[in-house]
């Protein structure tokens, strides 16, 4: 399925190489992707695809709870391509068709309209909308067993401890891409953050489904 990923644009082992190249920051979308990009942008780091860089000394890795990245990766699935649906990066492209079917929603709408039909075909697919809820473990490339792999946790101590351990002075202005700066993405966010709330059953599946997910995170930070 990575091939219907980038057609959306995903740069599967995609990240930021730092200038001595010998350290990877990867990619991972909703994962303080934007953030980091822009972040290490400003200490010289650059964009680049691990594949291209086999002699890496160390692949550094941000992971994220999953049932906190859903929430926000669907959010911004739902915002981009569901209440807008031609381009640029579809379900509708440049050059196809577009009807009076195919008119912009907003994020009201969505929550209005949203129905057990709705909420039946989203927990069917779960993860597979797009990027930005795939599963996490899915993105991580393979690397030599020479490459050493370290992690990160977006809690409420990342910026320091990513910061600290990459040497980057704190910077007050950086892209974080946060879905509350988007009103249909804030308001839908914010929607399903309540139907979780009001149906904690349809936590536990979403958990279930990303477990290969949370036992990485449990063998990377030993929880």
């Amino acid at each position: 399925m990575i091939p219907a990923l980038v057609r959306r644009g995903f740069g599967y082992g995609s990240g930021m190489i730092d200038p001595g190249r010998q350290r990877f920051l990867l990619n991972i979308p909703k994962n303080a992707s934007s953030y980091m990009l822009d972040w290490s942008n400003r200490h010289g780091w650059n964009s680049a695809l691990i594949s291209n860089h086999p002699d890496i000394d160390e692949l550094i890795i941000i992971l994220r709870d999953p049932v906190q990245r859903w929430v926000s990766g669907l959010a911004q699935y739902i915002r981009s391509y569901i209440l807008s649906v031609h381009g640029p990066n579809g379900p509708i492209f440049p050059g196809e068709l577009i009807t009076k079917h195919d008119y912009v929603m907003t994020g009201e709408s969505f929550c209005s309209l949203y129905n057990d039909l709705t909420e039946r075909l989203l927990f069917d697919v779960i993860d597979a909308f797009d990027d930005h809820v795939w599963p996490q473990h899915q993105l991580i490339p393979e690397v030599s067993s020479n490459v050493k792999k370290t992690f990160f946790f977006m809690d409420h101590t990342f910026d320091q401890s990513i910061g600290s351990y990459l040497g980057f002075t704190p910077v007050t202005d950086l892209d974080r891409n946060r879905g509350s700066v988007n009103q249909d993405t804030a308001q839908v966010q914010e929607f399903l953050q309540q139907r979780l709330l009001v149906r904690p059953e349809l936590a536990a599946r979403i958990k279930k489904h990303y477990r290969k997910d949370y036992d990485l995170i449990s063998r990377a930070f030993g929880v």
